[in-house]
């Protein structure tokens, strides 16, 4: 009875209050980073002022030591063998976002989700939290279209007015951030991880093609001195691409959540995509068929 119980529930140290903390410190530091990043043709001149401003560094700095410490610290609390404990304490200090997810000092098996407390991850689990985030997911997929009208429409009128522009970026940044935490939940939820992946590979798009972009800023601005105009503005359309990119793969996934929210219309799709599939799977059948018909008989 007692090795039961204490399977079941998790340490006295990892309460919900000490995990809403941490919570609210890796939601910061996702925040700071979400912030500096493009996310389209609006905010550069907010993102040079936020990057070079004073309290920038040392906040971003002082949360990372944060979430650093607590790991250290909770390697001595966890009873999850050394090398699980080692392996958290690295992610979390690499990547402090996934400190919402994971802590060094968790019980085994266990995982932590705001508003739902601690559950085991699983298909109940993972069901659980997509219907739970399912209308504040749309909520915030929406704001692509004013996003959209704002950097599609405006054209100039976006750098002439500097509070729209920032407008535009603080909305693009809400919704990378979004997207990056019911991410990083759903996986830790998720029975198959890779699978869940594969299966969501567009949030994966929205996820990582601002840093694909942030990076390449980085590296035109320390190679600005040695850039003909030309190369300059190849790459400056490059990022244009991976801004229309971007926009595409939320649309793509504004319309997916959309008629997830209509039962009829999203049977329907699915049907029709499962017809597709078995279309093609007939016709590779027939394919295959054509072949082992040409090869020699034994």
């Amino acid at each position: 009875m007692t090795s039961a119980k204490s399977t079941a529930s998790p340490a006295p140290h990892d309460s919900s209050l000490h995990q809403w903390l941490m919570l609210g410190v890796s939601t910061a530091f996702l925040t700071l980073v979400g912030l500096v990043l493009p996310h389209g043709d609006s905010g550069e001149d907010f993102r040079q002022w936020f990057m070079t401003h004073l309290f920038f560094r040392p906040v971003i700095v002082i949360l990372w030591a944060i979430i650093i410490i607590e790991g250290f610290a909770g390697l001595f609390a966890s009873s999850a063998p050394w090398p699980s404990r080692l392996r958290r304490l690295v992610l979390t200090s690499l990547l402090p976002p996934l400190r919402m997810i994971t802590a060094s000092s968790k019980p085994g098996g266990w995982l932590w989700l705001p508003g739902m407390g601690w559950k085991t991850p699983g298909e109940a689990t993972s069901e659980q939290l997509e219907q739970k985030l399912a209308l504040p997911m749309l909520i915030l997929t929406l704001l692509v279209l004013p996003v959209l009208g704002a950097e599609l429409t405006g054209g100039e009128t976006l750098e002439n007015h500097p509070r729209m522009a920032l407008a535009t970026h603080l909305m693009t940044c809400i919704i990378w951030i979004g997207f990056t935490m019911e991410f990083l939940w759903m996986v830790a939820a998720a029975p198959d991880k890779l699978g869940y992946c594969l299966k969501n590979w567009v949030n994966l798009v929205i996820i990582l093609l601002p840093l694909v972009a942030f990076l390449r800023v980085l590296n035109i601005f320390r190679f600005t001195r040695m850039l003909r105009a030309g190369k300059l503005l190849r790459a400056y359309r490059l990022r244009g691409l991976w801004t229309r990119l971007w926009r595409l793969a939320l649309l793509f996934k504004l319309i997916d959540r959309l008629q997830q929210r209509d039962p009829r219309k999203y049977c329907t799709a699915l049907e029709k995509r499962i017809a597709d599939l078995e279309e093609d799977l007939a016709e590779m059948r027939a394919r295959l068929a054509e072949q082992r018909s040409k090869l020699p008989h034994e």
